[in-house]
């Protein structure tokens, strides 16, 4: 094993020192870089130039990093040696490029024969203090006429460690940076488009996932600029940005996304399941993006990486459910979101090292992003046609109506007159019944017990029972409203036939209560047995949900009066204390107020 071990290091030494220089050659504008670097880690990062110049041996070639070289998140700090060589005649300003902006801590030494250059570039140093201001690290390398130099490059991030770099002449490096520059403004100038676009229909039509789409927006566009380094070189130039500016905004924006997916698609309606999951997902999303900011960088893009994936998974998931349940506008949801999520899920992916670095995996998140401003811009464009149509029918419409008006007019007067009779007629009986039950509601209640006393005798006894029902608020839970409703229409029906005959009332409060005014009896027995036969119409209603029957059971509490001294909301206040003494003892049963229990009738 020590043996295999002497001969490995043996031939990385032999294979480090026979490797080739790059030839700097100025008519190719771009040199690439990797075949001739050479690596050594330094785990303790207290190395300095001279120490890992005088370990020149323990340098090894870059195994399977030749095309990309992503190392992913290390916590090593990673020296890199390149030998160069210039072809030129006269002197010459070589630039050697990074392609990733992301990165915190590059150094670059500069080795000649006389004398060194040391520079400084990343995010843990202001861009102002770079020797070339750019959006991402660019050192100027300067070679006389045939000139051999070796640079070394120490390289630190919290961020994945994306190494990829070449050889560019100044005419070359302006040339792809201006296409690239261009290429950003154009994507941030079509994002703050689309956010003040949403805006705008938030503050015109009120609905709020177009106020979330637009944080959703800001927030993805900040953190895509820290990372782009087109927000280090716009905003300020002489202050060191937050580390935290990229997982947190991308950790926001995956919550907003959420809760955006939850509105636009309707799920609360359409699909109740996947509302509360992705309800639990927001929740949980917001609780990392908080965790963010807590841990150290690299955790929290780790954090954020992981977000990035579930939510591609989690949103695309929905949209197809949705899609298949023909929800509208599921289609160019799951269309328009595709290449987001795709373009965001390949960079998450290549944060860990598992995908290589290029335009697509670089670029692939602004590029989604791009192309679904643009498709969910069409589909607003189409919705807008659609009511401007609607508008032009409605219009016409109306013209006809005008042409038709002045021969109709006493007719529509007339018919007018008989709707709004009939409205006043509704209008009343809205006011008097309850609208879910047809039982009368509390205004009801009131009017039948004003009645009563103005035709009752002094001394003529009234029994009210209020009744509560006992396990409804599972029902509504665990089966939806509907359901509910459904079983206090069945109780309406079975409370009304249990009293068929009685002198009195039945009404609603409201929620699961219910009174019951009961005239013309003689003994309180006669009460209490009506009671009984109340629970028992209770207990035999039931609705069936999913093949499951189900129904409540009651608590009724009772009080007694005289028509001509108590009022009916002193009765309700009676009776609702004895109920609640029902309550108290286990629930479902009678109870008669206290101080009636003596009363003689």
């Amino acid at each position: 094993m020590l043996l295999a071990c002497v001969c490995s290091t043996g031939s990385f030494a032999l294979a480090a020192e026979n490797i080739t220089p790059v030839t700097l050659d100025p008519a190719q504008g771009q040199v690439p870089v990797q075949p001739s670097l050479t690596l050594l880690r330094d785990p303790t990062s207290a190395l300095t130039l001279d120490d890992v110049m005088a370990a020149s041996a323990d340098f090894h070639p870059l195994q399977g990093k030749e095309k990309s070289m992503n190392f992913g998140y290390v916590r090593d700090v990673l020296w890199l040696r390149l030998p160069l060589q210039s072809l030129s005649t006269e002197e010459q300003r070589w630039l050697l490029e990074f392609e990733f902006a992301y990165l915190d801590d590059i150094r670059v030494f500069v080795v000649h024969d006389d004398h060194r250059t040391q520079m400084k570039a990343g995010l843990s140093y202001p861009v102002g203090e770079w020797e070339i201001v750019a959006r991402k690290p660019v050192f100027p390398v300067q070679l006389d006429a045939g000139e051999d130099v070796t640079v070394y490059i120490r390289a630190e991030s919290e961020a994945p460690l994306v190494l990829n770099m070449r050889m560019s002449t100044p005419n070359a490096f302006n040339l792809s940076e201006n296409r690239v520059v261009a290429f950003l403004a154009l994507y941030f100038g079509m994002l703050v488009a689309l956010g003040l676009y949403n805006l705008l229909l938030f503050i015109t039509l009120r609905q709020r996932e177009f106020l979330i789409y637009t944080c959703f927006v800001l927030t993805f566009g900040i953190a895509a600029s820290h990372m782009n380094g087109v927000a280090q070189l716009t905003l300020s130039q002489f202050s060191v940005h937050s580390p935290y500016m990229v997982p947190t905004g991308f950790a926001l924006a995956a919550t907003l996304a959420v809760l955006f997916a939850r509105r636009f698609l309707w799920l609360r309606d359409t699909l109740p399941m996947w509302h509360r999951a992705l309800g639990f997902i927001a929740v949980l999303w917001a609780f990392g993006t908080l965790v963010t900011q807590l841990v150290s960088p690299q955790r929290a893009l780790e954090i954020m990486s992981i977000m990035g994936v579930l939510t591609t998974i989690s949103l695309m998931s929905a949209g197809i459910v949705a899609m298949r349940r023909k929800v509208p506008a599921a289609g160019i949801f799951v269309f328009a979101w595709t290449l987001l999520l795709l373009g965001t899920s390949m960079l998450a992916i290549r944060n860990t090292g598992w995908l290589p670095s290029n335009s697509l995996t670089v670029y692939g998140m602004q590029f989604g992003s791009a192309t679904e401003m643009l498709l969910l811009s069409f589909a607003l464009a189409a919705r807008f046609t659609d009511m401007k149509r609607q508008k032009e029918k409605a219009q016409q419409e109306l013209v006809r109506t005008l042409v038709r008006q002045e021969r109709e007019l006493e007719d529509r007067v007339a018919r007018r007159t008989r709707e709004l009779e009939e409205a006043k007629a509704r209008l009343q009986q809205i006011v008097h019944k309850d609208i879910l039950t047809g039982l009368p509601n509390r205004s009801g209640l009131a009017a039948y017990f004003a009645e009563f006393r103005e035709k009752a005798d002094a001394r003529q006894p009234v029994a009210v029972m209020l009744i509560d029902l006992d396990g409804f608020k599972p029902v509504n839970d665990e089966f939806g409203h509907d359901a509910g409703d459904d079983l206090l229409r069945d109780i309406a029906r079975h409370l009304q036939g249990a009293l068929a005959g009685d002198e009195g009332i039945i009404g609603r409060l409201g929620g699961d209560e219910f009174v019951v005014l009961l005239t013309g009896f003689a003994e309180r027995s006669e009460v209490t047995d009506r009671a009984n036969d109340i629970l028992r119409a209770i207990a035999a209603a039931k609705v069936t949900r999913d093949g499951v029957s189900v129904s409540v059971a009651a608590s009724i509490g009772i009080c007694f009066g005289y028509g001509a001294d108590v009022s009916l909301k002193s009765l309700v206040t009676r009776a609702d204390h004895a109920m609640y003494e029902v309550k108290r003892s286990g629930k479902q049963g009678i109870f008669v107020s206290k101080e009636d229990a003596e009363l003689a009738l």
